[in-house]
C-alpha cells in the first residue's frame, strides 16, 4: 500500500492545528510500517495509487479532479464547518463537487459527519470519522516540572494561555477583554495569519498580555507554557475540536474551549464550554472566575480524553485506506 498526502500549496506558510494533523497521520501511518509520502510537485510519485487530500480550500476541485483523471483513489479530508447561517461565506458548489469525486470524505466528528451530509446533500456513507488525536506521551508529562518561559513577566504568578493562529475565528480580541474584566494574566502564542485583525489587538499597550508568536510544536517552550499556566482557553467561533485544547487536556490543564462544532465529543462532561459563535464577553469572563475558583469543573476526565492519542486514531484511518484498495 502506497499512500501520497496532498494540501493545497501555502497551507504551511502559516501552519495550524490542520498542519499538525497532517504531520502526525504521516508518523503514525509511517510507523506501521506503511509507504506514505507528502506531494512533491516537481517530482510527483506516480506509482501510488491512492491519494489523500486535506482540505477544502478554493482551487482544490481542480487538482482532485486531475487525480481521478488519472484513476487515483481519492481520499478527502474535509477540515470543515459549514451551518445554514454561514453556507453564503463558502463556495459551495465547488466544494461539493469536491467532495462528490471523492471516494471517502474523511470528518473528525460524528456531528460533523451529519452536519455536512445534510448541508451538501451527500449520503452518509460517503463519510468515515476519524478523530484527530495527541501524542500519547503528553498523558505522561502532567507531573512533570518545566522551567516557566523566559518571555513571560516575572511579576506574573499565574496566567490564562492561549496558542492558536492570530485570526478573527480564534476570537483572541474577545478573550483580552475578558482577563481585563477578570483581571486574568494572559499569554498567546502562535502564527499572524491576519496581521489587520492582530494590529487591532493592541498588545504592546496592554499589560496583561504578552504575545511569543509561533512555538515550536513539543519543543521544551510549548511544554513550558501549558504546564506552568492555570487554564487553556479557546474561544473559537468554532473549532473541530482545536488540537491545542485536545492537547491541553492530555497535558491534564482545565480548559475552556468553544462549544461550536465537535468540541463536545472529545471533551464529554466538563462545565466550561463557551459560546464562541455568540461572542459574549460577560459569559466568558464568569467562566474564567468559575474555572479559577474551581479547577475541576474544567479538566477533562482521564478515560475520555485518552481515547484519542494518536496511536488509537490512525488505526481507523489505516483501515479505510484498506477498504478503498
Amino acid at each position: 500500500m502506497q499512500i501520497v498526502f496532498a494540501t493545497y500549496p501555502w497551507a504551511y506558510f502559516t501552519p495550524g492545528g490542520g498542519e499538525i494533523q497532517i504531520e502526525k497521520l504521516y508518523k503514525y501511518i509511517k510507523d506501521k510500517g506503511i509507504e506514505v509520502y507528502k506531494f512533491d510537485s516537481w517530482e510527483p510519485f506516480y506509482e501510488a495509487s491512492l491519494y489523500h487530500f486535506f482540505s477544502c480550500m478554493g482551487g482544490s476541485i481542480d487538482f482532485c479532479n486531475y487525480l481521478k483523471s488519472i484513476e487515483k483513489t481519492l481520499v478527502l479530508s474535509t477540515s470543515l464547518w459549514i451551518t445554514e447561517d454561514t453556507i453564503e461565506n463558502y463556495n459551495i458548489e465547488q466544494i461539493k463537487l469536491q467532495m462528490l469525486v471523492a471516494d471517502r470524505i474523511i470528518v473528525n466528528s460524528n456531528k460533523e459527519k451529519n452536519l455536512l451530509s445534510n448541508i451538501f446533500n451527500i449520503e452518509k456513507e460517503k463519510f468515515s470519522v476519524v478523530f484527530n488525536g495527541f501524542e500519547p506521551e503528553l498523558l505522561s508529562l502532567r507531573e512533570k516540572t518545566f522551567r516557566r518561559s523566559k518571555g513571560i513577566p516575572s511579576t506574573w504568578d499565574e496566567y490564562v494561555f492561549c496558542l492558536a493562529n492570530i485570526e478573527r475565528r480564534k476570537n483572541q480580541h474577545l478573550l483580552i477583554e475578558a482577563c481585563k474584566l477578570t483581571n486574568k494574566k494572559l499569554v498567546l502564542a502562535g502564527h499572524i495569519r491576519e496581521q489587520d485583525y492582530f494590529n487591532t489587538l493592541n498588545i504592546d499597550k496592554n499589560d496583561l498580555v504578552t504575545f511569543l508568536g509561533p512555538v515550536e510544536n513539543h519543543s521544551y517552550e510549548f511544554f513550558s507554557l501549558y504546564l506552568n499556566s492555570s487554564c487553556f482557553i479557546l474561544p473559537s467561533t468554532l473549532e473541530t475540536p482545536g488540537l491545542a485544547a485536545l492537547e491541553a487536556a492530555a497535558l491534564g490543564i482545565p480548559i475552556i474551549v468553544t462549544s461550536e462544532g465537535s468540541s463536545k465529543e472529545y471533551f464529554g462532561e466538563i462545565k466550561t464550554y463557551y459560546n464562541g459563535k455568540k461572542g459574549n464577553i460577560m459569559e466568558l469572563a464568569e467562566l474564567i472566575n468559575n474555572l479559577f475558583q474551581n479547577p475541576f469543573i474544567g479538566k477533562v476526565k482521564f478515560e475520555q480524553i485518552k481515547k484519542f492519542s494518536w496511536d488509537n486514531c490512525v488505526n481507523k484511518q489505516i483501515d479505510i485506506y484498506k477498504e478503498l484498495l
